[in-house]
């Protein structure tokens, strides 16, 4: 790496958090690889396995030449690679479709806030990495016909101005009709609630903890209801709703993943979806979706603390690089 300049701490938290991402990503890609049906399918999973484990070791050796400890994040066993297929090949698809897209924001806002060269290429290089294999698995999402499209829906052809307050509202009376960037605002939060019940309910059914258990499928009946309210607003406007014949989880009771690692996941899904309604919010302006999207974030917000409780109290969060506090390091 050669340069000598401190990393400041915007590159160690973006280092950080992409260890513990890829390793958890490591492990959920080496039992999906282990249970695949579509050649194609397999060749992608190597695919993506090969960046985590990449940046897994590029991320290690600047963590040693910098003097930071490594994370100690996941490993073998938090995975067993002969434990029965949860999750269809399908799953894989949206899975890494969504985590895909949602890495490359996470990627690009790192970039924004890292002057030292070598950092900013790793996370440049992730970008272009990642926009690669996101082609990769759109391409074949179409091909199998799993690719669920953006309703088509006709727009104005001439341009207009706002002229009357009663434009953003939405609560009371006859609402205005969606603009095309709420539309795709609540088509989002559809689709990533697709995978986050998926997600959830396997795992709710293969862990061997009560806690968990509920914990999860808790989740999955949030994830539900929240599909179920976006849905809602696009009917009202006569929108298709998108929909999956795959039921993306078999019927496995065995895990093939730790309880730490799925808690672990499940809350990474929670983060995204805040960032999801978060989005939402900074784009809408009918007051009756800015209140949806609010009361979504604030769910999740709730829901997400009781996983970090559970998270605790079993010792399985491990502590993000934290500021040191110099009065306390006095020896008075």
């Amino acid at each position: 790496m050669g340069n000598k300049t401190e990393l400041v701490i915007s590159s160690i938290t973006g280092l950080w958090s992409t260890y513990m991402s890829d390793c958890a990503s490591r492990c959920l890609i080496k039992h999906f690889s282990s249970h695949v049906d579509m050649k194609e399918t397999q060749d992608i999973l190597q695919y993506a396995l090969n960046l985590s484990e990449q940046h897994i070791k590029e991320i290690e050796g600047i963590f040693n030449n910098e003097n930071l400890p490594i994370p100690d994040a996941f490993g073998e066993d938090d995975v067993d690679i002969n434990a029965p297929r949860l999750f269809t090949d399908a799953y894989y698809l949206f899975y890494l479709g969504t985590m895909v897209g949602f890495g490359m924001d996470a990627y690009s806002l790192i970039v924004r806030y890292t002057a030292r060269p070598d950092i900013m290429d790793f996370f440049l290089t992730c970008i272009n990495e990642s926009s690669k294999l996101l082609r990769k698995v759109t391409l074949l999402r179409l091909e199998k016909g799993l690719f669920l499209n953006a309703p088509r829906v006709e727009v104005s052809k001439r341009t207009t101005y706002i002229e009357k307050e009663t434009f953003l509202g939405g609560l009371l009376g006859e609402p205005r009709p969606l603009l095309a960037r709420e539309v795709t605002n609540v088509f989002a939060g559809e689709l990533f609630d697709i995978v986050w019940k998926a997600t959830t309910t396997g795992f709710g059914q293969v862990t061997t903890s009560k806690q968990v258990k509920d914990f999860m499928f808790k989740g999955r009946d949030i994830a539900s209801a929240h599909f179920k309210e976006f849905s809602k607003k696009l009917n009202d406007e006569n929108i298709p709703v998108p929909s999956i014949s795959d039921a993306f989880v078999t019927d496995s009771t065995v895990s093939p993943f730790s309880d730490k690692l799925m808690m672990f996941q499940a809350l990474v899904l929670c983060a995204l979806a805040i960032g999801v309604d978060g989005a939402a919010i900074a784009t809408s302006m009918r007051s009756d979706l800015l209140t949806l999207h609010t009361k979504f974030g604030a769910e999740i917000l709730k829901y997400a603390s009781e996983g970090e409780q559970i998270m605790i109290n079993n010792r399985w969060m491990e502590q993000p690089p934290q500021v040191v506090r110099h009065e306390e390091l006095t020896a008075v």
